[in-house]
């Protein structure tokens, strides 16, 4: 009977404190067109630097400058992860946003685009081509989900150009296979997200719904979130409708936690098998 409360208090304990298993992927694009990590740059985030849109705000973020292959990364608190980027875009630019607050830094510097339409060639997709930059590609992300006690996590995408005149964009995440970087482009994951650049970031975030999913319908803001994905990998793809489809920063954040419900239903259990305990 001692052994059956013990099991049932250290589930409804793990279930109660599942928020500090949390440990969020922050990755900041900064404005050096220079390779890899750049924790140097001007507008790179410092270890214990707080930024993120309300209820996703993070320490721990991860530098990165233009392009990058196969390079790890860590969690807010430093750790690695076991999961790993690689990434490009056209060159990196900023919205003047500056560096004089921690959001200032995350909202500054961006990956840029070409300007192209992308060449969707599948399988031989060629990830490095210009015409369909930027694009992040991020895999080994079931392990480190798993560490979390998390099934699915969420995406936070931060995107805003330097431009105020509505410019438009379109983003997706979708599977990959066949390499880093793959080769062979799998179903979407998402759905498609337009975005309507009417502002520069000024310290207010904005956010897009998902229901900004047509260019008819893109919606004003500078951020968004894709929600419940479980895969190991994806690629985040992006398409300039008129002109720039930038990425300022992304964040990997575990998925919720149970429900109260859930925990409700642990505690019953609980009470029928000490019932049943008892009875013995």
């Amino acid at each position: 009977m001692k052994m059956r409360v013990s099991l049932l208090s250290a589930a409804v304990t793990a279930a109660l404190a599942g928020n500090a298993l949390a440990g969020p992927i922050g990755i900041n694009y900064v404005d050096n067109g220079d390779p890899g990590v750049q924790n140097a740059a001007a507008d790179a985030l410092a270890p214990t630097e707080s930024a993120g849109a309300p209820g996703y705000a993070q320490v721990g973020w991860n530098n990165m400058g233009r392009w990058g292959a196969t390079v790890g990364l860590n969690d807010s608190t430093g750790a690695a992860t076991g999961a790993t980027m690689t990434w490009d875009s056209a060159n990196t630019w900023n919205d003047g946003a500056g560096v004089a607050s921690s959001n200032a830094k995350l909202m500054n510097g961006y990956l840029d685009a070409t300007g192209q339409a992308n060449v969707n060639t599948s399988p031989g997709y060629q990830f490095f081509w210009n015409e369909n930059k930027p694009e992040v590609y991020i895999t080994g992300l079931a392990a480190w989900l798993a560490g979390q006690g998390r099934a699915t996590y969420d995406v936070v995408v931060y995107t805003d150009g330097d431009a105020t005149e509505a410019r438009k964009s379109e983003y997706w995440l979708q599977s990959a296979s066949g390499g880093d970087p793959p080769t062979v482009l799998g179903p979407d994951l998402t759905s498609h997200v337009f975005v309507s650049d009417v502002s520069n970031f000024s310290g207010t975030f904005t956010q897009v719904p998902l229901s900004a999913n047509t260019l008819a319908t893109a919606g004003e803001g500078n951020y968004f979130v894709f929600t419940g994905i479980s895969a190991d990998s994806f690629i985040l793809r992006t398409e300039e409708q008129t002109f720039r489809a930038q990425i300022n920063g992304i964040q990997i954040v575990p998925g919720a936690v149970p429900e109260p419900a859930t925990i409700g239903l642990l505690a019953l259990a609980g009470v029928g098998l000490l019932s049943r305990s008892r009875r013995r």
